[in-house]
């Protein structure tokens, strides 16, 4: 089941020798000397600390929106929209953004449905840990997050900060 929500986070681009060493790296986290600093955790929050930290290149992770938009736009050949504001030059609040972003994200990925915005919980900092994932992966990559304990949600369903 962890290698199917690691290939399903990464919208199924990793090579499967990758795939492999990825799932096998969650699965040892427990003897990983960068996780070391944990202080006593949970198996779950091991194994979520453990795929936020293997998954770097596919989030993006900013304690500002502005800049979390910047590094998803990145994720993608045909660059997203700049940062909206509001007529009146207000920055979008965090959940506008996602409506925003989520309107955006439909109509990518041509014929798959388009992609969708994935929040990962982590234990440790504010910062925000978003993943674009193909948006008919969604509803089994939220059951598989369930069935290991995974603090894993849509970014227009956030309670995430």
């Amino acid at each position: 089941m962890l290698k199917e929500l690691i290939d399903l986070l990464t919208a199924h681009e990793l090579e499967p020798e990758q795939l492999e060493s990825t799932v096998d790296a969650i699965d040892g986290a427990a003897d990983d000397p960068d996780l070391a600093w944990l202080d006593e955790p949970s198996t779950e929050e091991l194994m979520q600390t453990a795929i936020v930290f293997q998954l770097v290149d596919f989030t993006a992770v900013g304690d500002k929106i502005d800049e979390v938009h910047e590094l998803i736009s990145d994720f993608f050949a045909d660059p997203l929209p700049d940062f909206p504001m509001h007529e009146d030059g207000r920055y979008f609040l965090p959940d506008e953004y996602f409506a925003w972003l989520d309107r955006q994200l439909i109509g990518r990925a041509g014929d798959n449905g388009g992609y969708e915005l994935l929040l990962l919980g982590q234990h440790y900092s504010e910062e925000l840990h978003a993943i674009a994932v193909l948006r008919a992966d969604t509803p089994r990559i939220l059951e598989l997050a369930t069935e290991h304990a995974l603090i894993i949600e849509r970014a227009t369903q956030r309670h995430l900060a």
